[in-house]
């Protein structure tokens, strides 16, 4: 077995909590330049390429979500998903795909307006400076994916330059809002750290594994699983027994850290699978486990060799980022209370 898999395998692993990936200072991710995805698709048509694979109608007039007593209106959602089945070109999507990427976009709507009339609200402006730069950055964007100039938007594609600064400066503020939200200080940071130091306790071990599944990934019999638990069953005897650890890693384990003397370095709570993290914290430095461990790659014998908290100033930024995340969420759960957000069956 490969000693990264006990740490990155998928099937078997968690990731740390402060190792989230975090978007810094805003959850509307993709912001003004996704509003103008669809033109690829219909400037696509202009010009005869074939349509995609997928192709769903949309009504532009039937509402899909109320927020407050703003309506969203499906027009907005097609301009998404018409853009969606052009990146796609000939990749079949499944009716559940398309739901899924229809809610995705539903809610990207509803959050950015609920966003933005919270803004408002707040009394966050932008200057005619910032929307013409952003215009700019937007029309570059598109030229450089689409071929497409700006005068093929204005006026072969009838989209006003008006609507598109309008869009812009409403999905400007809803980003500076969010972005004020979900500010969070030093202090803040530190507070939490000190509060919740337990979750930044890093273990470092040394295992010997014993593998109970053949080459081909499947479980060994009955009668080889015998074999192999006796086997690992005298190491870890001798392991208790005051023999080198090392040695018995170097000397029998299937694992690839057997030429480190069974050594895997520090790992935190959510990185390892969980019977072997729990046994591994559950031990005091220098201590061995009394019984084998089992996991899905099999039987271990675990030495935990040092322990250490995570060092504040290293963690301090991407905690932050973790903290500014949760308060993104709990300000728009609050706020998609207060404006009544309802999205159409």
């Amino acid at each position: 077995m490969e000693e990264k898999e006990l740490l990155d395998n998928e099937k078997t692993t968690k990731s740390p909590k402060n190792t989230k990936k975090i978007i810094k200072n805003t959850i509307v991710t993709t912001l003004v330049g996704s509003f103008f995805l669809g033109i690829g698709f219909s400037y696509g048509k202009h010009v005869g390429r074939q349509l995609p694979v997928n192709y769903k109608v949309y009504n532009d007039n039937k509402i899909i979500a109320t927020v407050g007593d703003k309506q969203i209106k499906e027009k907005y959602l097609r301009q998404r998903m018409d853009a969606l089945f052009y990146i796609k070109g000939k990749e079949k999507m499944s009716e559940e795909e398309i739901d899924a990427f229809e809610n995705s976009m539903i809610d990207y709507l509803t959050t950015t307006e609920v966003l933005y009339l919270e803004g408002e609200k707040e009394g966050i402006k932008v200057t005619e400076d910032e929307i013409d730069k952003e215009y700019e950055n937007i029309m570059l964007s598109i030229n450089q994916t689409f071929s497409i100039t700006e005068d093929d938007i204005i006026n072969k594609l009838k989209i006003p330059e008006k609507d598109i600064k309008k869009s812009i400066k409403k999905e400007l503020i809803a980003s500076e809002y969010i972005a004020k939200a979900s500010e969070v200080s030093e202090e803040d940071v530190k507070k939490y750290y000190e509060e919740h130091k337990e979750d930044f306790l890093t273990v470092k071990a040394s295992h010997i594994l014993f593998e109970t599944t053949d080459e081909n990934g499947e479980k060994l019999s009955e009668e080889k699983l015998k074999e192999v638990k006796n086997k690992a069953q005298n190491i870890l005897e001798q392991a208790k027994s005051g023999v080198d650890f090392s040695y018995l890693a170097k000397t029998y384990s299937d694992d690839t850290s057997a030429q480190n003397g069974g050594d895997l370095g520090f790992f935190m709570k959510g990185q390892m699978v969980e019977p072997f993290e729990k046994a591994a914290y559950n031990l005091k430095v220098g201590e061995i486990t009394d019984d084998l461990v089992e996991t899905d790659y099999g039987y271990h014998i675990i030495k935990k060799t040092d322990e250490k908290y995570e060092d504040f100033e290293t963690i301090k930024e991407e905690l932050a980022y973790t903290l500014e995340y949760e308060k993104q969420h709990e300000k728009l759960d609050e706020l998609i209370k207060k404006y009544n957000v309802n999205v159409k069956n």
